[in-house]
């Protein structure tokens, strides 16, 4: 009987250590007012590691008609897309995911996780494998905010 009982809680203690493939992170304790929000990218293109050193970004209506853009979404869970949208005639769409979280009140960390392409330009699915870092301080304007990228 003891031996069932002491392999039962070693088996369970296996595997809750191996059940967590990413731990939750903990809450920052900062407000996260970009959570369930979606932005054009009014200067810049998609937020990507190598990519601009500031975005623009203006808040994203659903009754807009625009065509051609580059737009990020923050998510709920504390997840971000950043994606493309164009017009009949380049269907080569590219989009990046990754998760996101407040370091201070006005600096957000970003991990990228993976880039997909699709369409024309399909690939295979770049993965980042730990996540690729980016910290970026963030300028309200108004209604609109600026994403500067901070140096590594």
């Amino acid at each position: 009987m003891k031996k069932i009982f002491v392999f039962s809680l070693v088996g369970a203690m296996l595997l809750a250590g191996t059940n967590c493939a990413r731990k939750e992170r903990k809450s920052s304790g900062f407000p996260d007012y970009l959570k369930n929000s979606n932005w054009l990218i009014n200067s810049g293109e998609l937020i990507t590691l190598n990519g601009e050193t500031t975005y623009s970004l203006l808040p994203k209506s659903d009754t807009a008609t625009i065509y051609n853009f580059h737009a990020v979404s923050f998510m709920a869970d504390g997840q971000f897309k950043s994606y493309d949208s164009w017009e009949c005639g380049n269907d080569c769409f590219t989009e990046t995911y990754g998760r996101y979280y407040f370091t201070d009140t006005n600096e957000v960390k970003m991990e990228l996780d993976s880039i997909t392409r699709s369409g024309t330009c399909a690939m295979a699915t770049e993965i980042f494998s730990p996540s690729a870092m980016m910290s970026f301080n963030i300028v309200k304007q108004g209604e609109q905010l600026e994403l500067i990228r901070k140096k590594r």
